[in-house]
């Protein structure tokens, strides 16, 4: 791990780029933007989301991946979901993020290497940024998806678009977590984890996009309803 994994420059990265974010709510698939999708410079996915991408559903959630925010626990019940580098790279994903910085998250990380046992380049959020991060939340761990949505606004970013996050007040897409589609199903998983708030960070980032001087953020259509 010590080897391998090393802190990301999301600011370099990102800056003067138009960035995607794709979530996985089944409101990706309100509008067919797979054009749209790939024709932005960096394109962010979520955990499952190389899992469950296929060539049938490209219309709606495009085909470019860039860089995937993971949560590293491979497991069915944390929803990450398994890494397979042979594939990812199939997929072009440039680099694998794993946002949570912290001691819980250096472990999971840890852990990652004890399983796979390769040297392969991962990378994490800088300690600074995912401190803001959690901050914002109180005493809640953020969500992958808000981690990669936070992050990216705080960026120089020419443009962000999101698309696929309703703060689970909709289901998953299809395919994503079959077994907490049901909304209240999926409340009741997240309360007994009880370690994220959805709430919360939809709070937070209404805010931010609210006080954001940045103009060009643009919200898919379920979402923009949310935050009116």
């Amino acid at each position: 791990m010590f080897l391998s994994l090393r802190i990301f420059n999301l600011k370099r990265h990102l800056k003067d780029k138009r960035v995607a974010i794709i979530g996985a709510a089944d409101s990706v698939f309100d509008e067919k933007n797979g054009d749209y999708i790939d024709s932005f410079d960096v394109v962010i996915r979520i955990n499952k989301s190389a899992l469950v991408w296929n060539k049938e559903n490209a219309d709606y959630l495009g085909s470019k991946f860039t860089y995937l925010f993971h949560s590293f626990y491979e497991n069915n019940y944390s929803g990450g979901g398994p890494i397979n580098f042979k594939e990812f790279k199939k997929l072009g994903i440039q680099n694998l993020v794993h946002p949570n910085s912290d001691s819980k998250g250096l472990k999971a990380h840890l852990n990652f290497y004890k399983r796979h046992l390769k040297l392969k380049k991962t990378y994490i959020l800088s300690p600074r940024l995912y401190k803001k991060i959690t901050k914002e939340l109180g005493c809640f761990q953020p969500t992958v998806g808000f981690s990669a949505i936070y992050s990216a606004l705080n960026t120089d970013c020419k443009e962000l678009y999101l698309t696929g996050f309703t703060f689970f007040k909709s289901p998953y897409l299809p395919g994503y977590r079959d077994d907490l589609r049901d909304t209240i199903s999926n409340k009741r998983h997240i309360e007994k984890q009880g370690i994220h708030d959805p709430d919360v960070e939809f709070e937070v980032f209404k805010n931010l996009v609210q006080n954001s001087g940045n103009k060009r953020i643009i919200l898919d259509s379920r979402l923009r309803k949310l935050i009116t």
